[in-house]
């Protein structure tokens, strides 16, 4: 069951300056350039508080300097709590990857926490102790949360995208920014307790479903559970046990996955010998060559496209050495997923790309196991396709696997059987950007 509530959120006021100097991207995706970037840009850049770096003057950490940061931007105005308890409407207007508009839409909101073990919400993929450790002395120092969880949820009636059209109607957005890809963010303040109310009746039935934000929700978890013990849990909607999401309708239309592609390295020569490679991948898999010259690179992604489509498993290959034609590789003895993952896994999860790539053919075939994935020693990961492919013509990487996405549908259908795919599964675009609500823990 969903239990989701309102919130008073912190917002940047009219002191901090224009919302375009101030919000971000993801704190995981703040390399060491990027922050430098978002330093330049203001003062009170979300970044100064949740990717911190400032030199500690007193002996403490970076974290405590972010939370007296963070405590400096309430006590001077520049961020200011709304008056009443809402939920945000979320709309991201953007680029599809065909060049097409979209728009999801969302809604912000705190949401019950619940341990894995209870089931109302279903993580998809593995977790690293390092990114939760560092988000958990952030939480500590700050008592607060800045960036999103990305919620799915099934609404296949539309009902609650209905409701949130019917509540921004005729409405500006409250707040509207471009983000650094030219993604238009806009939010809409809902302080209506009968639309809030009815949003909670109609997501009360069903799980929910993490998209992107894993690490995030684990250390929630962990920081409500450090928390009780101490018997420090906070009081009503401002309680260690409520946390801030952003939730999306899995059957909304403007719901996008992009792919992750995966390069290969350090793999011994032999593995990589095409004559052998393309052999013992022909006894699972229909081949196809496709010439590289004038675009090819495109010319397999549409072939990709075309069984993604018709539901087939395919995936591109392009292998060092051989610059003059890259390979589709259509499954055609499903028997081999079966032989590999046997019934240990569901159905679902046998149905996967990543799943059977990374089973199939980089364990079986490659020798690249869990462990080597989990540590990169031979694997790698790239959204773009033509960076990819010019990294293996180039000699950086020795092998490009070309994905498709993974469907939504097959995120609630392996994570409702108590699975979690393997890393880098999905990758939800647009990035839910940091800084246009926080929540404070009242404490």
């Amino acid at each position: 069951m969903a239990k989701i509530f309102p919130f008073k959120a912190y917002r940047y006021s009219s002191k901090a300056g224009a919302l375009k100097t101030l919000v971000t991207q993801p704190y995981d995706k703040i390399k060491d350039d990027l922050r430098s970037e978002y330093y330049s840009r203001s003062e009170y850049n979300i970044a100064r508080v949740i990717k911190s770096d400032e030199a500690p003057s007193d002996g403490s950490n970076l974290y405590v300097e972010a939370g007296k940061l963070f405590g400096k931007m309430i006590d001077e105005g520049v961020l200011a709590q709304d008056d009443k308890p809402a939920i945000y409407a979320y709309d991201i207007e953007y680029k599809g990857p065909q060049g097409d508009t979209r728009v999801r839409s969302g809604f912000i909101a705190t949401a019950q926490l619940e341990d894995f073990s209870k089931g109302g919400v279903k993580p998809h993929e593995t977790t690293l102790a390092g990114p939760k450790a560092d988000r958990l002395n952030l939480t500590r120092a700050t008592q607060a949360n800045f960036g999103m969880i990305f919620m799915l949820y099934p609404d296949k009636e539309l009902a609650s995208d209905k409701l949130l059209e019917g509540a921004k109607s005729g409405k500006s957005p409250n707040i509207e920014v471009v983000d650094d890809f030219g993604a238009i963010h806009r939010v809409w303040v809902i302080s209506d307790e009968s639309v809030i109310e009815q949003l909670q009746k109609i997501l009360e039935p069903d799980d929910l479903f993490i998209a992107d934000g894993h690490h995030r929700y684990e250390t929630a978890v962990n920081y409500m559970n450090e928390m009780t013990a101490k018997g420090q849990t906070g009081s009503g909607l401002g309680a260690v046990n409520k946390r801030m999401m952003a939730f999306v309708n899995m059957f909304s239309k403007g719901l996008t996955v992009f792919a992750t592609h995966r390069l290969v390295h350090s793999l011994p020569a032999e593995k990589i010998d095409p004559a052998w490679l393309i052999g013992e991948l022909e006894k699972d898999f229909e081949i196809r060559v496709v010439s590289e010259l004038g675009g090819g690179e495109d010319e397999v992604m549409d072939l990709m496209n075309e069984a993604y489509k018709e539901g087939k498993t395919a995936f591109g290959l392009v292998i060092t050495g051989v610059e003059e034609e890259s390979y589709l590789l259509t499954l055609t003895r499903p028997e081999a997923v079966e032989e590999f993952f046997g019934s240990d896994f569901s159905a679902g999860y046998k149905k996967l790309d990543v799943a059977i790539l990374h089973g199939v053919i980089l364990e079986k075939l490659l020798g690249i196991d869990k462990e080597a994935l989990t540590k990169q020693t031979n694997v790698v990961y790239a959204r773009d396709h033509k960076d990819a492919i010019s990294r293996v013509h180039s000699q950086e990487m020795q092998l490009v696997f070309l994905m498709n996405p993974t469907r939504p549908e097959q995120v609630a259908e392996v994570a409702g059987s108590g699975e979690r795919m393997p890393q880098k599964s999905t990758d939800f675009y647009p990035k839910m950007i940091s800084g246009l609500t926080i929540n404070k823990f009242d404490l």
